[in-house]
């Protein structure tokens, strides 16, 4: 209705937009029941956060780094805290260890599984003369290819399971 108007006609003639996603999405992120006072903070529970919430966040952590950015669109109301971003940046970090502690080897967790896989390596030398180890560098990068074919794509791997931080609980004797 906010979008489209408030007759019956003009919201069965538009279809679900993704401006309809996100709106419906922030009115949940926002919504505080039994909440009478107005607080200066907001405060956002991690089970009330939606995904555009999030994403925005996660975006414009990649994009820009900005603390006080992320920050002021989440005290808007718009996504969620640096210090969140930064939990589930950790975690996805964390996670990622975990499968390399299962599988035994370090891939992107995007790589199929049962696929024909070939990888290129070579040393990346920067300045490798100067006199001075100030302005050189040395290292190596690592291209991984998958080819899938018609009768072989791949197997998807499971998705990354983010830990779940609960809160440790106080051996009471």
């Amino acid at each position: 209705m906010i979008e489209h108007g408030p007759d019956i006609k003009s919201q069965l003639d538009n279809v679900s937009t993704k401006s309809d996603l996100a709106l419906v999405q922030l009115l949940m992120f926002n919504y505080h029941p039994n909440s009478q006072k107005v607080t200066v903070q907001q405060r956002h529970s991690a089970d009330r956060e939606t995904p555009f919430c999030v994403y925005l966040g996660l975006l414009l952590f990649t994009k820009t780094r900005k603390r006080q950015l992320i920050d002021t669109l989440f005290q808007h109301g718009l996504c969620i805290s640096f210090d969140r971003v930064l939990k589930i940046s950790t975690q996805l970090g964390e996670a990622v260890v975990e499968r390399y502690l299962n599988e035994g080897v370090v891939c992107p967790p995007l790589l199929k599984g049962k696929v024909f896989t070939t990888a290129a390596v070579d040393n990346i030398d920067h300045n490798p003369s100067s006199t001075t180890s100030k302005s050189s560098f040395h290292g190596t990068g690592i291209s991984i290819f998958q080819h899938p074919m018609k009768d072989n794509i791949g197997v998807r791997r499971g998705q990354l399971i983010l830990p779940t931080n609960k809160p440790k609980s106080k051996n009471v004797t």
